[in-house]
């Protein structure tokens, strides 16, 4: 983003200049068929942010992805099953924007939105959905969760062609909320994760934190891409499972 001090991690707006867009930091080259429900999210030709699969015609992102003026659905496509950014797999065209309704494009908060596609998604081994968590899932700090995509691979670096990954640990959001203190609140829709020198960043925005299979947070913003105790803030998948199941 890009907020308020100019080093937004994830497109959007809360500290609209002090917070950077995602990326991967720290990973390694990795495969779609180990991340199949993994999408590259593009606005006319260009890959803008992740994703995930949910169903055989639906997408999970940031709404800060989606979140433009004088914007068309059919303006944004996803590229799925393929393991470079730009070329191969299937490019399906959207159909439907859902944006939470009360996401606030300045702070970010509730920063969620269903994509519904124009045609289906032929699974096979570089294409599979994602699970979503039951609405009660209880995460502990200092377990791991692992993030895929194309973006940088440090601050304000370029996006890459070959998607990465990186394994990160959670970070309770009591003392994410210390970190951040001067950024704003971290609430229970938040969870929070990353490690100095582990991260997403730049290019990373929208996609999937995925423990044991469950995608359990969506990238959406934080202070550079793998700073010194700032971790990577997500949305909380789990708040909202209802949300998500009314348009996939």
């Amino acid at each position: 983003m890009t907020s308020v001090v100019t080093v937004v991690l994830f497109l959007g707006s809360i500290v609209a200049s002090a917070l950077a867009a995602p990326r991967i930091v720290g990973g390694k080259h990795s495969t779609i068929e180990q991340h199949p429900y993994q999408i590259s999210l593009r606005r006319g030709s260009t890959h803008t942010c992740g994703g995930s699969i949910i169903s055989a015609d639906a997408v999970l992102t940031a709404a800060h992805c989606v979140y433009y003026t004088n914007v068309e659905p059919t303006d944004f496509s996803i590229r799925a099953g393929s393991t470079l950014r730009n070329e191969g797999g299937q490019l399906i065209t959207v159909a439907q924007l859902f944006i939470h309704p009360e996401y606030d494009d300045w702070t970010l908060e509730l920063d969620i939105a269903v994509l519904k596609l124009s045609e289906n998604f032929i699974f096979g081994a570089g294409i599979q959905p994602v699970a979503l968590p039951n609405s009660n899932l209880k995460i502990s700090h200092g377990a791991v969760a692992s993030i895929a995509g194309w973006g940088s691979l440090y601050y304000q670096g370029p996006s890459v062609l070959r998607l990465q990954e990186v394994t990160v640990p959670i970070v309770e959001n009591a003392v994410c909320g210390l970190a951040y203190q001067n950024f704003g609140p971290i609430w229970p829709f938040h969870l929070c994760a990353g490690a100095h020198g582990i991260d997403a960043c730049q290019g990373d925005s929208g996609g999937p934190l995925v423990m044991d299979g469950t995608v359990i947070g969506v990238v959406s913003w934080g202070y550079g891409c793998a700073f010194n105790g700032y971790p990577t803030v997500y949305t909380r998948v789990s708040e909202f499972t209802d949300f998500i199941r009314q348009h996939m």
